[in-house]
């Protein structure tokens, strides 16, 4: 077998043994990924969740005897196959996550630490919930759509429900076996554009962009509990996701005031968006008044730390200093389009602050992990005469 020979600091990297071999997996022309074969990385998803889609299978299959419905179940409804995966399937699923997510720490620990990890604890756990809720249904309304009034026997009920407890365990488990920290930054990608991108086409009034952005959050909108938790599940895997990133680059780096004062507003950019959801534009009260206050915070915070993003990263990438002031020059320009001119609506104007906004926080996301992963070091290539021949 041939020979390779690793600086120390990537031999303590990867924890190898004095026999310990490691495997050179070719992804690019120029570039490969090396990895310990046989490491101590576990995966549980292809086994472990059978057991909880047995549990909650047979929990099913109990109740429907206890409700007295030993004969038809329908598909959807108060008492059907829908609302027993989303209560059952799913709260047996999520119990599953938390044990899977609790027994994979040590692992996590080598990606964030002990402290970070704990801290990030109640956000992943709540924002898997909501997300896994909100999906299963969003899917059954859609296969209600398509089969609507089905019934089935208690035998086929619970293959059914079977099948689908043991796709949402698995998928479960297999979330904690590949867990990193940038699936954080997917989720809050997914929830926060596919969120609103759902509650604008589902809110049962195609003319609701004639008033603003927030009334889809309002009783006028079917999909209002949908565009609120949108709002709330984004804030809380934005404060999850700042945390971690500051925390360890305070371990990295230091602490630094300038990297205190970006993740406060970061933070509390987040926690008022987070209240813009949690207090509905509904009426003109004071819900009204605080709704507007939060919503204005959140334009306060993500200005200043666009406008300070040179002094908060001084040696950040220098195309992230251009790219935040030219968002600068558009949201203020697309201002004055909106209220002295009146050439785009308040809608409009919302959507397209969104779009840059968030856009920007991408940009400034994947920099602060740069300075956390794409840490580049040069070392000296020798070839041993020995491999050679």
């Amino acid at each position: 077998m041939k020979k390779i020979s690793l600086p120390e600091e990537l031999y303590e990297k990867l924890e190898l043994g004095d026999q310990d071999e490691i495997e050179v997996v070719d992804i690019a022309q120029d570039r490969f990924t090396i990895r310990a074969v046989g490491g101590k990385k576990s995966e549980y998803a292809a086994s472990w969740f059978l057991l909880p889609t047995l549990i909650s299978t047979v929990i099913f299959f109990v109740a429907a005897l206890i409700l007295k419905h030993p004969h038809v179940i329908p598909l959807s409804g108060n008492e059907s196959i829908a609302s027993a995966i989303i209560v059952i399937a799913n709260g047996v699923g999520i119990i599953t996550f938390i044990l899977a997510y609790l027994n994979k720490r040590k692992e996590l620990y080598h990606m964030m630490t002990r402290k970070i990890y704990w801290r990030t604890f109640a956000a992943v756990v709540v924002s898997v919930i909501l997300i896994v809720s909100l999906a299963l249904s969003a899917a059954f309304w859609f296969i209600n759509q398509i089969f609507y009034g089905v019934n089935f026997g208690l035998f086929t009920s619970t293959l059914i429900f079977g099948i689908f407890s043991g796709i949402l365990n698995y998928v479960l488990i297999f979330i904690v076996d590949t867990f990193e920290i940038s699936m954080l930054l997917n989720l809050l990608i997914f929830v926060a554009v596919g969120g609103l991108v759902s509650s604008m086409a589902t809110n049962g009034n195609q003319y609701w962009w004639q008033r603003n952005f927030s009334v889809l959050g309002t009783e006028s909108s079917n999909a209002s509990l949908q565009f609120n938790l949108t709002l709330i599940i984004s804030a809380a895997l934005m404060i999850a996701l700042f945390d971690y990133i500051f925390v360890s680059i305070r371990e990295k780096y230091g602490r630094r005031v300038r990297h205190i004062i970006l993740q406060s507003l970061l933070t509390l950019c987040a926690v008022c968006i987070a209240l813009v959801g949690l207090i509905p534009n509904n009426g003109l009260g004071l819900a009204h008044l605080a709704h507007d206050i939060a919503a204005q915070l959140i334009v306060l915070f993500m200005g200043l730390s666009i406008l300070g993003i040179r002094w908060f990263l001084p040696k950040a990438n220098k195309n992230i200093y251009a790219i935040s002031y030219t968002i600068v020059i558009l949201l203020v320009l697309s201002y004055i389009l909106w209220h002295p001119i009146h050439y785009l609506t308040l809608t409009a104007f919302e959507i397209l602050s969104f779009s840059l906004s968030f856009a920007w926080l991408m940009l400034l996301i994947n920099n602060l992990l740069g300075m956390l992963w794409n840490e580049k070091k040069i070392y000296k290539v020798t070839i041993s005469k020995e491999e050679a021949k």
